[in-house]
């Protein structure tokens, strides 16, 4: 059995090496045709003769328009005549002398490129290449094609972790990868650990305060406020710090000190998926607190409050039904939106942004400012 298969194996690569030399002579041959073939001189006096065709058919075609008499074209056909077999006499005598030394030095010229490049190629291949470099099992080459899983490369770089906890890139490559998984307590514990390894910046401090947020539903605690805090003052201008400052002063009660500090940090940001965050939080504090920012909104807030109440349910209902039958734009969304929280009814201002989502669904740049304003309601403490 194991004589049939070293056979087999031999055969193999017989083949394969005669595949080689049969692919090198192929291209040396496709490449040296030119060079083999000669012709150069023919195809030039098949260009005269063309040419030649030419005159004789223009020739013949002023004849028959009366432009030139039959003598006249009889002459120059004979004249054209005379000129092409003079021009094939010399070629040919030319091609006589020439033949043999240019067409020997052309083959010559062939064969020493058709051996040289194999015979040059193969030591710089074994000395550059790596032939012995064995093929890749299919078993291995299927696993690579695998899709990427995150829990199983969590759990590997968790394992890594637990035997190297001094790692501080381990630790802040896994962290972010907490936070996008809804694992918020253990995105804290990593941010943590590599402020304690590596030291604070007010990225670190920022995304460490954040982690803390998400994991207390949106409660700003006090140690989260303390992170902001010592954010704030290694960059006085870093936005998110700010932003997580000023949803905290809210908390606090001070809702026109919140409202101002949204404003001010909307006015300094470019636009930008954090800016539409800001901006969505500035439109609920309004919407909730009964801060119009237009004459009609000023209008209803004007009505008793019975009358404003009805008024507004009765909009929010009207616009719900026509997105929902008909779509419409990231505005009128967003205002469906606002108008539920304005309501407290924040299990339909969730259910209008999935709504939202499947709508807009095809608008890359409108699902992430829904998504920055799921960010934004998930921040804010539950009634």
């Amino acid at each position: 059995m194991l004589e049939i298969g070293a056979i087999c194996l031999q055969d193999c690569t017989m083949i394969l090496w005669f595949s080689i030399a049969a692919l090198i002579v192929g291209a040396s041959l496709f490449v040296l045709w030119p060079l083999i073939r000669g012709g150069v001189g023919e195809n030039r006096l098949a260009r005269e003769v063309a040419m030649y065709e030419a005159r004789k058919a223009e020739l013949i075609r002023q004849r028959d328009a009366g432009e030139i008499s039959t003598g006249e074209c009889d002459a120059a056909l004979a004249e054209q005549g005379r000129a092409l077999l003079v021009l094939s006499r010399g070629r040919a005598a030319a091609a006589g002398e020439d033949a043999g030394k240019s067409g020997a030095r052309r083959k010559l010229a062939a064969l020493m490129m058709l051996i040289g490049v194999p015979v040059l190629a193969l030591p710089i291949y074994l000395r550059v290449g790596v032939p012995s470099l064995p093929d890749a099992p299919l078993a291995s080459r299927e696993r690579s094609q695998q899709p990427f899983d995150v829990e199983t490369a969590l759990q590997k770089i968790e394992a890594h972790l637990a035997q190297n906890p001094g790692d501080v890139r381990g630790f802040e490559v896994v962290a972010p990868v907490y936070l996008k998984a809804g694992r918020y307590a253990d995105a804290a514990r990593a941010y943590a650990r590599v402020i304690e390894l590596s030291g604070e910046t007010p990225e670190r401090l920022a995304d460490l305060g954040e982690s803390l947020v998400a994991d207390k539903d949106g409660l700003i605690s006090a140690e989260a406020r303390q992170a902001f805090e010592r954010a704030l003052k290694l960059d006085g201008r870093f936005a998110k710090p700010k932003f997580y400052l000023a949803l905290a002063r809210e908390q606090d009660g001070d809702i026109a000190g919140a409202l101002a500090e949204l404003e001010k940090i909307a006015a300094e940001l470019p636009e930008s998926p954090a800016k539409s965050r800001v901006n969505g939080e500035i439109e609920r504090f309004r919407a909730q607190n009964k801060m119009p920012s237009n004459p009609a909104g000023q209008a209803i807030a004007n009505l008793p409050p019975a009358e404003r109440e009805a008024m507004i349910r009765s909009m929010v209902e009207g616009l719900d039904a026509r997105l929902s039958e008909k779509g419409g734009t990231l505005a009128e969304w967003r205002q469906l939106v606002q108008a539920r929280l304005v309501l407290r009814q924040r299990d339909a201002a969730e259910a209008a942004l999935a709504k939202a989502r499947a709508a807009l669904a095809a608008d890359m740049s409108a699902v992430s400012e829904l998504d920055a304003l799921a960010a934004a309601i998930k921040a804010q403490p539950t009634p």
